[in-house]
């Protein structure tokens, strides 16, 4: 240890030693700051990407939700504007056929009925409560005045009718549209009674998914109205539900009153398209020592990384030193044998100055070489950035791709009527708003249950996608047709007089009637079809109800061309 000390001290350590201790000292420093900080940008970086992942989830969650509760509302708006609810006694079995066959399509439905302006039950699937009162219910009270979705509930009056699943609780939630007569006076209500059970399966698919996540939606008053069984009903004190509350929307690491720290998701159901929401809240969250082992696995990698490049440039340093002081080292040892007049003693070649360069050279290289690797280590973190945005955009690709199907029907490939409904509104709106005229024509192929009867089903469908290409052929470019039912067909003419819309009407079935027989197979099915025409010049008052009066005026003047024979055109009066 003495020996070790005496050659450390500065009169008997050689320049080999300083500058092997020289040069691995200013590695480490050089090594341990740059990836400090290379650890802290990008550990910050992941975090937040982290979070923002969690953030995205909830929205995703607040998205479904939203829309699903917009189709509902949209099925009983689409439903109560239907001709057989105008005497729903007459139409009893046509009605209960078609409340069934909507439970058989959509499971979630657990109660769809019509009650009369008394707030009797008329008729409802399989006859639930029919004739009982539910003039009470809030569903009813509110319908009658506007389309409407309800809070979270336990079930009243279904509870002792129908089961739940596993024995829990029934918990539902109400959607309703008003039933107008011919004058826009509420005859009845058609109402549904959703099971909650279609929410709990988007928070179990996100507990079931690769990373797994807890999910909370509270009610507009803060309450948990899903989440772990003990939690429910009470109101979680936690920074990110403050932060709903105030309408913010993010990710927060908090602790909750288990103890534990969670980052968390948090954002508010904000409604869609028309439907204006809830006022709920969803939460993702997830334990923050299973939401950061990312960030502790990449700050682990950065650091053994550093230490390898240390050790590295202490072993390229104690080769350095030792090739830059060997040519001083032959020098003191020549000097030293020459003092003490060994015979064949003698000075090397004269270096001293290049010596000097050399050190210099090397010494910058050495920093070279380590900016050269804090630059390889800035873009691995750039890269990262890179990977983030490609992904963020490949799913904004994904979502426009799935907006595009959500609007498009699968059969022969038109508008649905989700869309046309959407468009209709926003025209009428436009159209409101400039003065212009506003024509829908609505079209049914002639005695298509016939066909499908007599051919098939398939054989339909052939029709069905026939008939769509033949109409396509013959709209402008600035109607927008869609498939709106079985064998219903819309054609929305914006900016359009009468005479022009009836044209146009006369144009699609002359077109489907010039056409001739359609084959399919070896049969050549004769198709015609009959039209309803309707113009209106939209005022600002009416416009709450104008899509609804379009639509029923055009089925009218359907129904009349109808009757009148079929294969015709009839306009709607007014």
């Amino acid at each position: 240890m003495e020996g070790l000390l005496r050659r450390l001290r500065p009169r008997s350590t050689s320049l080999r030693v300083w500058l092997a201790l020289s040069f691995g000292a200013l590695a480490v420093a050089l090594v341990a700051v740059l990836s400090w900080r290379i650890e802290r940008v990008a550990t910050d970086k992941l975090q937040e990407d982290i979070g923002l992942r969690l953030q995205t989830r909830a929205q995703a969650l607040a998205g479904r939700l939203d829309r699903g509760l917009y189709e509902r509302l949209n099925d009983m708006r689409a439903l109560a504007l239907m001709p057989v609810l105008d005497d729903p006694a007459a139409n009893e079995e046509a009605l209960r056929d078609l409340f069934d066959l909507m439970q058989l399509n959509y499971p979630d439905y657990v109660w769809i009925g019509v009650a009369g302006a008394d707030g009797r039950v008329q008729i409802a699937n399989r006859g639930l409560l029919e004739g009982a009162d539910v003039s009470s219910r809030p569903w009813f009270q509110g319908a009658r005045k506007e389309p409407f979705v309800g809070d979270l509930h336990d079930a009243v009056l279904l509870s002792k009718l129908v089961s739940s699943p596993g024995g829990e609780p029934l918990r539902l939630v109400d959607v309703a549209a008003p039933i107008h007569d011919g004058h826009g006076v509420v005859t009845g209500v058609l109402g549904a009674h959703l099971s909650w059970r279609w929410a709990e399966g988007l928070r179990e698919d996100q507990m079931a998914a690769n990373d797994p996540v807890e999910v909370f939606f509270l009610n507009d008053a803060g309450e948990i109205i899903m989440g772990p069984e003990d939690m429910r009903g009470q109101v979680p004190a936690v920074p990110s539900a403050r932060a709903v509350g105030e309408g913010a929307r993010g990710a927060v690491l908090e602790t909750w009153p288990d103890g534990k720290q969670y980052l968390t998701g948090y954002v508010p159901t904000q409604g869609y398209e028309s439907y204006a929401g809830l006022g709920w809240t969803v939460l993702v969250r997830k334990e923050a020592s299973q939401a950061f082992e990312p960030v502790r696995e990449l700050s682990r990698e950065i650091w053994l990384a550093a230490i390898a490049i240390t050790v590295l440039f202490l072993l390229l340093g104690t080769l350095m030193a030792r090739w830059i002081g060997a040519p001083l080292h032959a020098l003191s040892e020549a000097a030293r044998r020459i003092q003490a007049r060994e015979p064949d003693a003698a000075f090397p070649r004269e270096r001293g100055y290049r010596e000097a360069r050399e050190l210099t050279v090397a010494l910058r290289g050495l920093v070279d070489e380590l900016t050269t690797h804090e630059r390889e280590l800035t873009q691995m973190a750039a890269g990262l950035e890179q990977r983030v945005r490609e992904r963020t955009l490949a799913l904004s690709e994904a979502n426009a791709q799935l907006e595009v199907l959500a609007m498009t029907d699968a059969l022969t490939g038109l508008a649905n009527r989700r869309h046309f409904g959407d468009q209709l509104a926003r025209e009428a709106t436009r159209a409101a708003e400039t003065g212009h005229p506003l024509s829908l024509i609505t079209l049914d192929i002639d005695r298509f249950k016939a066909i499908n009867d007599q051919h098939g089903h398939p054989a339909g469908d052939a029709v069905l996608r026939r008939v769509a290409l033949l109409l396509e052929e013959q709209v402008r470019a600035s109607d927008l047709l869609a498939r709106v039912g079985g064998e219903e067909f819309a054609v929305l003419a914006v900016d359009t007089g009468l005479v022009e819309a009836t044209q146009l009407a006369e144009r699609l079935r002359a077109a489907i009637e010039n056409a001739g027989p359609i084959a399919v197979g070896r049969a050549a099915i004769p198709v015609t079809i009959s039209l309803g025409v309707v113009t209106r010049r939209i005022q600002g008052g009416e416009l709450s109800r104008a899509p609804e009066r379009l639509l029923a005026a055009a089925d009218d003047a359907l129904y009349r061309a109808k009757r009148n024979g079929r294969n015709r055109v009839e306009v709607a009066p007014g």
